[in-house]
């Protein structure tokens, strides 16, 4: 195991030093991966092309994707994938419902809901444990638990997660929500109304993404932070899903985009620091290497790593299909084999 995990760093550390991919650099990471001959392409086979959609911007929580395709993971299987940003998740959920792109990188609570309207879609891989909701607040707003809301002002832009699944939160934890000034600023607006204390608390926004943001525009300061997760209230996170008529047709394809998503996974939690500077040569210049770094090390914190990693296991997709029917988010909940499946996943 251990000489296993050298060759996969010193694979890591060789893309970042080095200009280009690495050819043929030697299979590795934790028992997740036979060889090649049992599961990727043959020498000289032609390549797959295929494309992945996510659903915003690039950013630290695609990094597995973005390694997975700048070590040759997606070539090992025989697979060339372009990824594409998105837009929304809503978005993304529609796109590679209608074929437009194959698969798709997000978050559950959109799958869900697109599988209940009869979107066709498969989750091939549970990668998110939860999707990393959280509050942030000033150093002198103190969070202790959901009635730390009550008497102040508070970012829930209508287009968040957390506003989806607010009335449920707020009946379950019994929030008067007249003691509550809820403030809808859009995404783009809110962080300047909370550095200019506008805002006493963010409450719709992200540990892996927007916290970290939040937090390195304030440096001189520890924001307190709390995640929706530790209240027992977040749905599991960012799932890779396909087209159904792609599953069905060619389950080849999935599989092996799969298994190549799984080892973008393992060399990010084996190799952080690497992962981070092989997203920062990409988006460095966009996003600011310190974002990167910070969200990737966050982001290791949401990985769904049990029983292994990527598997949709049925108490946490029960748990998330509670909470949504609960909140009204969707209508019915639908045999667990109706969203998932795990046949895809190197076992």
């Amino acid at each position: 195991m251990t000489q296993q995990r050298s060759e996969r760093e010193n694979r890591i550390s060789g893309l970042v030093t080095r200009r280009g991919l690495l050819q043929g650099a030697a299979a590795a990471g934790a028992g997740l991966f036979l060889p090649r001959s049992a599961t990727g392409a043959e020498p000289g086979a032609a390549l797959k092309k295929t494309s992945l959609r996510f659903n915003w911007t690039a950013k630290g929580e695609f990094t597995p994707l973005y390694v997975a395709r700048e070590l040759g993971f997606f070539k090992e299987q025989g697979v060339e994938v372009e990824l594409l940003e998105g837009k929304s998740g809503t978005q993304a959920v529609q796109v590679v419902g209608t074929g437009n792109d194959a698969f798709g990188f997000v978050p559950s609570i959109q799958v869900i809901q697109g599988i209940n309207q009869g979107i066709p879609l498969r989750v091939a891989g549970t990668f998110g444990k939860v999707t990393g909701m959280c509050w942030a607040s000033w150093p002198d707003v103190p969070l202790d638990g959901p009635k730390s809301l009550e008497g102040r002002k508070v970012s829930l832009s209508s287009a968040s997660t957390f506003f989806q699944v607010w009335p449920a939160f707020v009946k379950k934890f019994k929030i008067d929500t007249a003691k509550v000034e809820t403030v809808s600023a859009d995404p783009s607006a809110r962080v300047g109304l909370f550095l200019s204390r506008r805002l006493d608390i963010m409450a719709d926004i992200f540990v892996a993404n927007d916290f970290v943001v939040l937090q390195n525009k304030l440096p001189d300061k520890k924001l307190n932070l709390l995640r929706l997760s530790d209240l027992g209230f977040d749905p599991v996170g960012y799932v890779l899903v396909a087209n159904r008529s792609v599953v069905e047709s060619d389950p080849d394809l999935v599989r092996r985009v799969t298994r190549a998503t799984q080892k973008g996974f393992q060399a990010m939690i084996d190799s952080p620091k690497e992962a981070a500077a092989i997203m920062t040569k990409l988006y460095g210049e966009r996003l600011g290497a310190a974002i990167i770094e910070g969200q990737v090390t966050r982001l290791l914190t949401l990985v769904n790593r049990e029983p292994k990693l990527g598997m949709s296991n049925e108490s946490d997709w029960q748990r998330s299909l509670d909470l949504l029917h609960e909140a009204g988010v969707i209508d019915k909940k639908l045999p667990l084999g109706s969203y998932y499946t795990n046949d895809f996943l190197q076992a």
